[in-house]
């Protein structure tokens, strides 16, 4: 019998930690078409001109109006005295610093493992994704497929940082019919899919050196992914039958004085859109797991402790890119930290990184409670999904409460923070949306299940959080924030944030 690590807490969590939920893409992607009389395709925020991005949303009927307008500060302190200026911090600790066991290192260039797995009831030949297609999905270049494939997603979205490269075998005949695992994970035997990973690590033992898998040399396999025929459970079914990433449950298992850890499973179904394009975008998100990020989306979507980014975000709704949060946890981008008043200017954020912190007081940790500001352009990463998130330019803040002392302390949720957007009142990452939709002060109303990012989240020119938007907004500690945030002028470059505290 072999030794199983069963805990507590990954009993009680499994089918809430780490999963994947692409609900928003799957709905969303069924009802609306974006095409070119939608929104205009830019390749490059420098190309972009005033007349060229047109608002596609009664709501955003302004917006384009005043994307090159400069005002006036309303505030009594002149812009000659703001004399200050932001700063790139270092020696801080990041996200995977701080983690027990990685599973793909944030950093580098790293190989992976992807099994294709078929059943006799059901054959790769009637319901499996053409392995060519995987190739496609995992290794291709932008010019091979619609979207990205998961390495040229990684490799933009890092800022070439991060390249993952996937060696893809199968198909593999699995030990048992599909009805088998099902059965066993319906009773409760949560592990079962680990079985069928150790099936597959032993078939390919000897055609495999998987210590090649471990390019960060701490003894476990980087990441391994399971691509199975099953048709996956969309609205109904066992649950097994769905994508999400977890831990191999075996303690004692070693490939080549190497272990399997973490894993990756999913459907062949996941790798095809509703237009029957390969589609990567749900592997690509599980990778953010792999990497050690949250799901930003709230579980308990209805109830009456709203979180979630309205599905903007790769880790929310599956499109699109990894916002600036996820991106400074990574180490793929440095904030420009501000604890005075000043006046800058920050670029595109999808193309260059750029990101305001705002704090009281940097404390040498991006584990602490601050506001990020980034000008949204829907270019690169963005373009083909700027439907669910932005389709004109303007300014998102992000209020953050990422301190990690606490962590672990909920039981329907595993994650290395204190706060997380499904259980915890305060929580991790919530956009400020610029409509006064979100009303932090008392009576919190923050993204539900049918209320997305929209135009009129975004701030434009002449806007002053903490002053006309939100007057009164707080810090989760119930302190004023002490500062206002005015978007002074924005063109197709640039957008000039002024910072004043009080």
């Amino acid at each position: 019998m072999k030794q199983k690590l069963i805990l507590l807490a990954v009993a009680l969590l499994f089918g809430l930690s780490m999963m994947s939920c692409d609900f928003f893409l799957t709905s969303a992607t069924t009802t609306t078409t974006l095409d070119s009389s939608e929104i205009t395709s830019v390749t490059s925020v420098t190309s972009v001109s005033t007349t060229e991005v047109e608002s596609t949303t009664t709501e955003a009927a302004t917006t384009t109006a005043s994307t090159t307008q400069t005002t006036e500060s309303s505030t009594t302190q002149s812009t000659e005295e703001l004399t200050a200026e932001p700063f790139y911090p270092t020696g801080y600790s990041l996200l995977q610093d701080e983690m027990d066991e990685i599973g793909i290192p944030s950093e580098g260039d790293i190989k992976i493992l992807v099994f294709a797995v078929d059943f006799s009831d059901y054959p790769s030949a009637t319901y499996g994704t053409p392995i060519s297609d995987l190739e496609t999905a995992y290794n291709a270049t932008s010019d091979q497929i619609q979207f990205e494939s998961l390495r040229s997603f990684y490799q933009k979205s890092s800022f070439d940082k991060l390249n993952l490269s996937a060696d893809i075998y199968g198909y593999y005949r699995a030990d048992h019919p599909s009805t088998y695992y099902e059965d066993e994970y319906d009773s409760g035997t949560w592990y079962v899919d680990t079985d069928l990973v150790n099936e597959v690590l032993s078939y390919y033992d000897s055609q495999i050196d998987y210590t090649q898998y471990d390019a960060n040399h701490d003894g476990y396999i980087d990441g391994i992914y399971i691509v199975y025929t099953h048709p996956v459970s969309w609205s109904t079914g066992s649950d097994l039958w769905w994508a999400y990433q977890y831990f191999y449950a075996y303690t004692s298992d070693y490939f080549d004085n190497v272990r399997p850890n973490f894993f990756v499973w999913s459907g062949s179904e996941f790798y095809t859109d509703d237009d029957g394009y390969i589609d990567a975008r749900t592997v690509i998100h599980e990778t953010g797991h792999m990497l050690g990020l949250d799901d930003y989306y709230d579980y308990n979507s209805g109830d009456s402790n709203e979180g979630g980014l309205g599905g903007g975000d790769m880790m929310d709704g599956a499109v699109g890119d990894h916002g600036p949060f996820s991106k400074i946890l990574l180490g793929w981008i440095t904030p420009l930290v501000v604890e005075e008043s000043m006046q800058v200017d920050i670029m595109s954020y999808a193309n260059t990184g750029d990101v305001l912190l705002i704090i009281d007081s940097w404390d040498n940790t991006i584990f602490d409670e601050y506001l990020l500001v980034v000008f949204y352009t829907p270019t690169n990463l963005y373009e083909d999904d700027a439907f669910y998130y932005y389709t004109v330019p303007g300014v998102v803040i992000y209020h953050v409460s990422a301190a990690i002392d606490d962590g672990y302390n909920d039981p329907n949720y595993y994650t290395m923070f204190n706060n997380d957007n499904t259980s915890t009142e305060d929580k991790l990452i919530n956009i400020i949306e610029a409509d006064l939709e979100d009303n932090h002060d008392g009576t919190t109303r923050r993204y539900d299940s049918e209320d997305y990012t929209q135009n009129t989240d975004l701030f434009l020119v002449g806007d002053i959080f903490g002053d006309t938007i939100y007057p009164d907004y707080e810090w989760y500690t119930g302190v004023a924030i002490g500062f206002t945030i005015e978007i002074v002028a924005m063109d197709s470059n640039t957008a000039t944030i002024r910072i004043i505290y009080s």
